[in-house]
């Protein structure tokens, strides 16, 4: 029997599934088998996989990663389960690592990681957003309550109760059930894999568009507020920090776009706002600058500002869709 079972969901991924599972291939670590589930791929990603895979699952239309996680987890033999997104490297020495942490901590259910700082396009959004996601995952503690889906495992017996209905963010709530559940996750922050998803401008708004909405309907099924601030997080993978920027620059695009609040008043208190958004985010932008030095980080400012605005607006929405179904939920 396979020391671990490592699962790679995958659909129309002819562009990376092939660095992806070669990287796999080459790991140190060779107790192993590979499980691509294609989820109804209409280019070439299965006639690539099939050149890697131990198992190949070939499902008639594409329905998810969610329900791919799931076949593919139905197929592994091990009691250990990695799951391994289509579109990332993994290092020579991932699989031993997570091999090794799970025999040296019995008590842990999960453990997860982030992206390296390193990502092969050179593109300033490419770069901005992975150097934005190491950053902010870097500062995470030991003990967490998400799964970060590029790359997590996690313990058989945990995984099978992980069942829920988002087909974004699904991670985030896999991870506060187990952690409802009395599951341990922990987060490696040497466990790193870089990331081939190429980004551009809209990509990038409509991604953390996208992950702010369902983060807040997660919050609230999972009363995230009572989980704001412990640990030296605020809630999942948002520390504080984070998500009093996101409120300042909503509060600051207020004040300076909406004409019925352009006063003196209301632009001085703009401008105090700014100088303590730039100070709140002061860390990060002196750790781009070091990474990419001065243009680099000119193009950031606002491109944070910006983005943190977008959050905002999906939090927003997130929450009122969130708060609905949690009152019809609890009228039922």
């Amino acid at each position: 029997m396979p020391g671990l079972s490592v699962i790679v969901p995958s659909y129309n991924s002819e562009k990376s599934i092939g660095r992806t599972l070669a990287a796999i291939r080459g790991s140190s670590y060779g107790q192993y088998e590979l499980i691509v589930v294609d989820d109804g791929s209409s280019d070439q990603t299965a006639l690539i996989a099939e050149k890697y895979a131990d198992k190949l699952i070939r499902l008639p239309c594409n329905s998810g990663k969610n329900n791919a996680r799931r076949k593919g987890l139905g197929a592994a033999s091990a009691e250990i389960i990695v799951n391994i997104d289509s579109d990332v490297v993994v290092r020579p020495d991932t699989l031993a690592n997570i091999s090794n942490y799970f025999s040296e901590h019995p008590e842990t259910g999960a453990i997860t990681g982030l992206f390296s700082k390193h990502h092969p396009n050179d593109d300033f959004f490419s770069q901005y957003k992975n150097l934005y996601m190491h950053y902010i995952f870097k500062r995470l503690p030991e003990k967490v309550t998400f799964l970060f889906g590029s790359i997590y495992a996690i313990r058989k017996e945990s995984a099978v109760i992980c069942n829920n209905h988002y087909k974004f963010g699904e991670d985030t709530a896999y991870g506060q059930q187990l952690v409802s559940c009395g599951r341990q996750i922990a987060f490696l922050n040497d466990l790193e894999v870089t990331h081939l998803k190429k980004y551009n401008f809209f990509s990038l708004l409509k991604n953390d568009f996208r992950i702010a909405f369902y983060w807040a309907n997660i919050l609230i099924k999972y009363k995230g507020w009572e989980q704001l601030g412990k640990n030296k997080i605020g809630f999942a993978h948002s520390p504080v920090e984070q998500l009093i920027s996101v409120v300042l620059a909503f509060l600051i695009s207020l004040c300076v776009f909406v004409p019925l609040l352009r006063n003196l008043k209301f632009l001085a208190a703009s401008f105090c706002l700014v100088i303590l958004w730039l100070v709140l985010n002061l860390r990060f932008f002196w750790f781009l600058f070091r990474e990419k030095g001065l243009l680099f980080i000119l193009g950031s400012i606002f491109l944070t500002f910006l983005d943190n605005i977008v959050m905002a607006s999906g939090i927003i929405l997130g929450l009122v869709f969130g708060l609905t179904s949690f009152f019809r939920d609890d009228k039922e």
